[in-house]
């Protein structure tokens, strides 16, 4: 199994669980708020690193309590943390409002340093995998080098194309289809669509009670890594992707709880 290289983001989370989304000038109660660790990055980590995968974090927190919080929660998750920056100021935070049929809408409250980080790509060895869960233009040269030097690149779109052997994203995240790599396009409870090679093929969802699709495409994205690993065909990472995210949409939390 080759080592897993997650780059993007790391936050705290503030989870507010409301009836609806309030309209412009409105007001809404909600039902229930919770604090938790999150951020794309780090949620498809911990899913890796609970599967029983070797998985470096890199990113940033900031100088506070929720930096060091979400650190700990990595290193307890047995992430990698050698590579995640300690940067002055707040750590990354968003809120989420979550709607009774669990989906959510996201609102980020600290400027987004991600660019800023340095990516190691000396470190990374042939075969192993690397993830950009976010994508920044600063990111090309790095994820072009990573890919010269034999790593699998995969990415959220728009990531640099050459480079990419995947493109990983909801529906929304694509303005077109790339030609280059493949393309994994994802849409919630209408399940996903795969576009490789000159085919497209669309695999349903698989049912389940949603309470909280936060974190649901993160856990897709860990399942396909880890068939991708394991060197299973590209319809085996897709099918494990949509029954980790299954199990992440019934659960109250932004980190995926993997599935053995």
């Amino acid at each position: 199994m080759p080592d897993f290289w997650i780059i993007g983001p790391i936050a705290w989370d503030l989870a507010l669980y409301v009836d609806r989304i309030p309209t412009s000038g409105g007001f809404v109660q909600a039902g229930e708020s919770v604090e938790r660790p999150g951020g794309t990055g780090a949620n498809v980590a911990v899913a890796l690193s609970q599967a029983g995968g070797r998985v470096h974090m890199v990113g940033y927190v900031g100088a506070d309590v929720a930096g060091r919080n979400l650190t700990n929660t990595l290193t307890a998750a047995g992430v990698d943390v050698d590579h995640v920056k300690v940067l002055p100021g707040r750590t990354s935070s968003v809120v989420l409002l979550i709607e009774p049929d669990g989906e959510r809408t996201i609102i980020g409250i600290h400027p987004d340093l991600l660019h800023t980080i340095t990516i190691p790509v000396q470190a990374v060895a042939p075969g192993d995998i690397v993830y950009f869960a976010a994508w920044h233009e600063a990111f090309t040269s790095a994820a072009q080098a990573l890919a010269a030097q034999e790593a699998l690149v995969t990415s959220v779109p728009p990531g640099t194309t050459p480079a990419m052997r995947y493109l990983l994203g909801s529906r929304n995240d694509f303005s077109a289809i790339p030609e280059e790599a493949s393309a994994i396009v994802t849409d919630g409870a209408n399940g996903a669509t795969v576009y490789s090679s000159g085919r497209i093929d669309h695999y349903p969802a698989i049912p389940t009670d949603a309470v909280d699709a936060t974190g649901a495409g993160d856990a897709f994205a860990a399942g396909f890594l880890w068939e991708i690993g394991r060197g299973r065909p590209l319809a085996e990472g897709v099918n494990l992707g949509l029954a980790w995210a299954a199990t992440a949409v019934g659960a109250k939390s932004s980190m995926p709880n993997t599935p053995a």
